[in-house]
């Protein structure tokens, strides 16, 4: 690392220190992968490498599903990921997908490091079968992702060349752990998924447009939403219930960019890629933290001399 890189890193941290506070930055500066970082990390997203056969427009997410690698080196950095991170409080599971024998012994990994986590999986339901219930006895919540409460329709709009699990077949192997996961858009109803009586999980669209902002705010107006908020860094989750239909909404990270080549000063979520690539952002070039098979170029330097060139007189864990 250059001079003139190491005094961007410790501006960067000069100002981080005078945001939160002295009290706050000593307990979040550490080490994180050799990485100096200021760690906020409660949650582990783990993006599936598998496909997940499905084909939506409005997918966010495809030109990820070009760089998966072998599932047997991503549960190794799977596994280094949650030895990284013991304090975590939650594991969120997405994708992509995974064969049963190998979703099975992911949750089996993220239940050895972190016993007492909350692990959540989203998913479109796609070859979920019997298979699956071994590792689905170790999740608190499934959130299946859905276009519409009609079959037909649900199927159409993910354009999926394997079938889609059925809500009633859902039911059958999820249970009480079942939740739908719906992004509300210009024609979204919350009577017509009320219906059902299962919990609802609504992700606000973002990138939205003058329709979508109008449908969400007046669903908001809909519920009784109660002072129960969770609040991150960055987003802002709100508890509510809808004609005795608890629902969960995502606000949204208005806040978040994609900076490539930005060090992972603040950490906020430590999400493990289908490439393998770990980063503190959903893209693969923003706050990386881990690489497979590479040594990161900020990662060469020791403690001692990361503490005396950052002028920070900090332990770093």
């Amino acid at each position: 690392m250059t001079d003139l890189e190491f005094n961007q890193l410790q501006e960067e941290f000069l100002m981080a220190e005078k945001e939160l506070g002295t009290e706050t930055f000593t307990r979040h500066f550490r080490k994180v992968f050799g990485i100096p970082c200021l760690d906020f990390v409660n949650s582990i997203v783990i993006n599936l490498p598998e496909p997940c056969y499905a084909n939506c427009e409005y997918c966010i997410d495809t030109y990820l599903r070009k760089n998966s690698i072998d599932n047997t080196s991503f549960l190794e950095i799977c596994e280094k990921v949650l030895q990284e991170f013991p304090n975590a409080k939650s594991v969120a599971i997405t994708g992509g997908s995974l064969n049963s024998v190998d979703f099975n012994h992911l949750l089996t990994l993220i239940k050895a490091y972190l016993p007492n986590s909350y692990i959540n999986w989203n998913t479109n339901g796609v070859g979920i079968n019997e298979d699956y219930l071994n590792g689905i006895s170790k999740i608190n919540h499934v959130n299946l992702h859905r276009n519409s409460m009609n079959e037909d329709e649900n199927e159409r709009i993910f354009r999926a060349t394997r079938q889609i699990l059925s809500l009633s077949k859902a039911k059958e192997l999820m249970g009480d752990k079942l939740c739908l996961r719906v992004t509300i858009d210009k024609t979204f109803d919350i009577d017509e998924y009320s219906k059902v009586e299962i919990p609802l999980y609504l992700n606000r669209l973002l990138p939205g447009t003058k329709e979508t902002d109008e449908v969400f705010n007046n669903t908001l107006k809909k519920l009784n939403i109660s002072d129960n908020v969770d609040q991150r860094r960055r987003n802002v989750y709100l508890n509510a219930n809808y004609q005795g239909v608890p629902v969960r909404i995502c606000m949204g990270d208005k806040l978040a960019t994609h900076v490539p080549n930005r060090r992972p000063t603040y950490l906020n979520v430590a999400i493990v890629h289908r490439s393998g690539i770990v980063c503190g952002s959903w893209f693969e070039d923003d706050k990386v933290i881990y690489m497979p098979n590479a040594q990161l170029e900020n990662a060469v330097e020791t403690d001692k001399d990361i503490s005396k060139r950052l002028l920070l007189s900090r332990k770093v864990n």
